[in-house]
């Protein structure tokens, strides 16, 4: 071989060896970072009971049990999946009976997006439109489709939120009907078709829907749109399907109740469907399935202009020499006034001729009210009736189906408290409806009754006084109850109720017949009762304002003064250009961020990281510090004690410091082994929507579809559902259910939360979170709380969280109100074994709290991380509402303000990093006030994983062993097979440089010779 050869030879190997040797350092320093996720998702986590040392005998270890295994599962998850999406799915619009259409129908989908959009089925990917046409014997245009297909490689719409809101692309990008037009064969294709255009919008974690187009849209005319509204190459298409043929349907595909005010300009739309899910569509279309579902928004026809809109997106403070501060902010001047609680109250007033009303018209502010949605049946209600037994109030309405198909209904109470003069001089603001109870009908043949039952307790219509009483009020006055189809019919009852004068049956008109399901409840006060519901329903505590630093210096919205307080815009345009999706606000036709200044006092307090906590750090200088105890106590011994059982203390003094500090530092999706009380790893799984690892791989519709559905019971079946799949996957925990609250249809993630309404929300979470728990299956409820718009919340490097600026009253009323149901859910059966008098163990069971963790939210309640604000932690969370549960963060890899110490200081436990570098926790183990609080977070965490699924097959004398794990073995792997061609390549390179035999023969040959020649001499 030559000698350039050998170098070249020689170069590549060595190449190959650094290559190889960077592998193995890459592995063996990135793969542990993701090591719980990794190994939750390939079932590498390995813990072993060994019950040799304990009698099992007659007992049933087994604590929580599946109702399936992993064959029979899955066409139950399939049905319940279909079933979501099919009661889920709304008809909005349904002119002349246009729908259904008959099964031998071919409906041809314009837009390129119907090509892309796939079920959620599993984490593998899903079905595709076609797919789901087939399966369901109705006819696609597949020549359209496939051109779609085709084309959706140059169009379609951007991704939205790119990499959890490092950047976004909003782009809509639809195909020219020029284009569609040029092609014959296309044109021809949708001839005697059903025409259906697919409008479809889509958002993600991280960035909220634009409130204007600026950044992503190419024609002038696009750029002052929001993106919740049809661009103007989609309205080309949209105008020649109206133009072209008789009848065309239109299917809104978001998880945003879309700007669909444009219909109306339309009118051969004869049909149009929300259909958050896609799984539906055929049935739906042919008749198959009649649509049950409702709406969990109000559609606006402006959605820019109501009250929340006005502040929300993009608005970052300046400091006092004007230069843009690393801080943003977001002010909810509306107060309670959210969604339907604002359009319907204003519109009574304006009825009633309240004063300093405005100029508002509900039909143009309107388009779609909230609990809204239509049926291929009728149905006629009658002999409402209404009973008070103690606190609770039953109502009854009989629902018949009066049309020729069989159908599902739904019944709405909505309750009116009266607006009173205490309130006004208070600030006390109250809506005109709001939801208090609801529920589904069977599915009702035609001609078939149903009497629905509901019920709600007197304290729903309680009120939270933030400025006199500073707690729950309940006023004087008349209530008024009423079942109605929607939002805006409950007030007509309500108005035509309160206008009516004479209701005997002789005067009764079709006018005055809504007052027919109007009761009025006036309870036996003459003033205002500041008492009664002063003291939490649950832990007896005192309620008192906990969230006064958070209100700011905004002035709040009252139905008092609609006009003089209607919210405007918390700032004024910087010259800086939003990159975040604001609304064109420069008169130059720009879309700038919003600033205002913030005082040095203000950036003093975001800047730093303090909790808001009462006790001073000296009070627990006599804290007594003990690591590693020997006391002969396992975490599975505590697995049926009380919170507050002696033993507890025992056990928390055998943790070791190294162990504590791990535990509070690093919890993200999943909690590590602890070897002193032999704490088993507890899987941990994401998403709303399904288990993404832990589970089945099962994934189903999006928790707005579930909502959508109107239906308690299916709440709780997808719960159960979801804790049946961690009991065959091996998932401990879950990362949801969310409810946050749709402040406006522009937030990113609103297809994971519910609505805008609160109660609804809580009742959709609380029967999860029940359901679950049923199986063992703690639930992380969430965000906690106010993380209700995805920009600037604080998850990327270079963000620092959001101020959220509101009043104690909207607080409690709407955005705590989801998650205070969550807690008083009820409870669930705890089994365990129980030590009988002679020794032995006998099974037992008692009742334990349903809801046992919370993950708490990105964003600041005013100046403070909401993680490590005392107030709402301890104040509310820990004290009135009795919580004893876990407390963990959100993902804190990158929060550089979501300070460890902080965090336990406010009652919260645990961080969700997987990254120890990311702890961003000072556990100083000699510190008093740190172990104080660790301690507390240990207590917290253990109690929950005692009382867990995670404990089944254990019994007190069992040992919890924790094994290798599958990503140790692939770094061992690695490891030795990379070690193995290093030295391979060595090897090689050697082998290059060693001669050969021939040489050596001519080197030995050579030698000799010159040997001989010397010897002869």
């Amino acid at each position: 071989m030559s000698k350039g050869r050998k170098i070249i030879g020689t170069s590549i190997r060595s190449i190959l060896i650094i290559v190889f040797a960077i592998i193995i350092v890459a592995v063996n320093n990135i793969l542990p970072n993701y090591a719980r996720m990794v190994d939750s998702m390939l079932g590498g986590i390995n813990t072993k009971i060994d019950n040799s040392d304990v009698d099992t005998t007659g007992l049933d270890l087994q604590y929580n049990k599946a109702d399936y295994d992993a064959e029979s599962i899955k066409p139950v998850e399939g049905d319940l999946h279909q079933r979501i999406a099919d009661e889920g799915t709304i008809l909005l619009e349904n002119e002349d009976g246009f729908l259904p259409k008959t099964a031998d129908s071919t409906f041809s989908f314009f837009s390129v997006n119907s090509a892309t959009v796939a079920a959620n089925d599993s984490m593998m990917g899903g079905r595709s439109l076609a797919d789901i046409f087939d399966a369901a014997n109705v006819s696609i245009n597949k020549t359209l489709y496939d051109y779609y297909k085709e084309q959706s490689e140059s169009y379609g719409l951007g991704k939205g939120s790119v990499s959890y809101g490092d950047a976004e692309d909003f782009s809509i990008n639809e195909v020219p009907l020029s284009e569609i037009k040029s092609n014959a064969e296309i044109m021809n294709s949708v001839k005697d078709t059903v025409p259906v255009y697919f409008l479809k919008r889509v958002a993600g974690e991280g960035r909220d829907m634009p409130r204007s187009m600026y950044n992503h849209a190419a024609k002038a005319e696009d750029k002052t749109k929001t993106y919740l509204e049809p661009d103007s190459t989609e309205l080309e298409i949209i105008s020649y399907l109206n133009d072209n043929f008789d009848g065309v349907i239109l299917v809104a595909n978001s998880n945003a109740a879309l700007d669909l005010d444009f219909v109306k300009d339309y009118p051969n739309i004869k049909a149009v469907i929300s259909a958050t899910a896609i799984e539906s569509l055929p049935y739906i279309l042919t008749g198959q399935v009649n649509p049950s579902g409702r709406t969990v928004d109000t559609f606006a026809a402006n959605p820019l202009e109501s009250p929340a809109a006005m502040n929300f997106g993009d608005y970052q403070y300046s400091d006092s020499t004007g230069e843009l501060t690393k801080y943003n902010y977001v002010t909810y001047e509306e107060g309670i006034y959210v969604g339907y609680k604002y359009y319907e109250t204003r519109y009574e007033d304006v009825v009633l001729g309240r004063e300093n009303v405005g100029d508002f018209d509900y039909d143009s502010e309107v388009v779609y009210p909230f609990g809204y949605g239509l049926s291929y049946t009728t149905f006629d209600w009658s002999d409402m009736k209404t009973t008070w037994k103690g606190d609770t109030c039953n109502v009854e309405v009989t629902v018949t189906n009066t049309g020729d198909v069989a159908g599902k209904d739904v019944v709405e109470i909505y309750a009116q408290s009266p607006y009173t003069d205490y309130d006004i001089e208070n600030g006390v603001e109250k809506a005109s409806v709001q939801l208090v109870a609801y529920d589904k009908t069977n599915e009702l043949a035609a001609g078939e009754s149903q009497t629905v039952k509901l019920s709600f307790d007197k304290s729903q219509l309680k009120a939270y006084d933030a400025n006199g009483a500073k707690t729950y009020i309940f006023d004087a006055g008349d209530y008024y109850i009423t079942a109605a189809k929607n939002a805006h019919e409950a007030v007509n009852n309500i108005i035509d109720a309160k206008m009516q004068t004479v209701a005997t049956e002789e005067t009764v008109t079709e006018e005055t017949a809504a007052a027919q399901f109007v009761s009025v409840y006036t309870p036996d006060i003459t003033e205002v009762d500041t008492v009664t519901y002063s003291k939490d329903s649950y832990s007896g505590v005192e309620i008192t304002n906990q969230l006064d630093d958070a209100k700011g210096d905004a002035v709040y919205l009252t139905r008092n003064d609609w006009v003089g307080t209607f919210p405007t815009h918390d700032g004024t345009a910087s010259a800086q250009v939003s990159t975040w999706g604001n609304e064109i606000n420069g008169e130059d036709g720009v879309s700038y961020t919003y600033t205002k200044t913030a005082s040095d006092d203000l950036i003093a307090q975001l800047d730093s990281f303090d909790s808001g906590s009462p006790v001073d750090k000296e009070s627990l200088a006599d804290t007594k510090i003990v690591y590693g105890a020997d006391n002969g106590l396992k975490l599975i011994d505590m697995r049926g004690l009380d919170y507050d059982n002696p033993l507890w203390e025992d056990l928390l003094d055998e943790l070791t410091a190294e162990e504590i500090y791990d535990a509070i530092g690093v919890s993200g999706y999943g909690i590590e082994y602890i070897k002193s009380i032999e704490k088993p790893f507890n899987i941990d799984a994401d998403t709303a929507s399904g288990l993404i690892y832990g589970g089945t791989s099962a994934m189903f519709p999006t928790a707005m579809t579930l909502a959508q559905c109107w239906n308690p019971s299916l709440a709780n079946e997808y719960g159960e559902m979801i804790g049946n799949e961690g009991l065959l996957g091996g998932a401990d925990g879950w990362y949801a259910p969310s409810m946050n609250i749709h402040r406006t249809p522009f937030s990113g993630r609103n297809g994971e939360y519910y609505s805008e309404d609160a109660f609804l929300s809580g009742t959709v979470a609380s029967n999860e979170v029940k359901g679950a728990a049923s199986k063992g299956m703690y639930t992380y409820i969430k965000h906690f709380a106010f993380n209700d718009q995805e920009n600037h919340r604080g998850d990327r490097d270079g963000q620092f969280s959001i101020a959220t600026w509101l009043n104690e009253q909207s607080a409690r009323e709407i955005y705590l109100l989801p998650f205070e149901m969550c807690m008083k859910a009820g409870d669930v059966t705890l089994n365990y074994v129980e030590k009988q008098a002679d020794g032995s163990y006998a099974n037992a069971s008692k009742d334990i709290r349903a809801s046992q963790a919370v993950m708490t939210s990105f964003n600041r309640v005013g100046a403070t991380w909401a993680g490590g604000d005392y107030g709402l932690i301890t104040g509310i969370l820990r004290n009135e509402w009795a919580f004893d549960g876990l407390v963990m963060t959100d993902n804190a890899n990158t929060g550089v303000f979501m300070d460890g110490y902080q965090m336990t200081e406010a009652g919260a436990d645990v961080k969700l990093t997987t990254l120890p570098a990311a702890a961003r926790y000072d556990f100083d183990k000699n510190d008093p006030a740190t172990y104080y609080y660790a301690r507390q977070a240990m207590h917290h965490m253990l109690y929950i994983i005692a009382n867990s699924k995670s404990m089944n097959g254990a019994m007190p004398g069992s040992h919890i062993k924790d094994g290798a794990r599958i990503t140790t073995h692939i770094m061992r792997v690695v490891t030795i097979v990379f070690i193995l061609l290093i030295i391979l390549e060595i090897y090689k390179i050697f082998r290059l440089f060693k001669p050969t035999a021939k040489k050596l023969a001519k080197l030995q040959a050579k030698a000799e010779k010159k040997a001989a020649k010397k010897a002869a001499k």
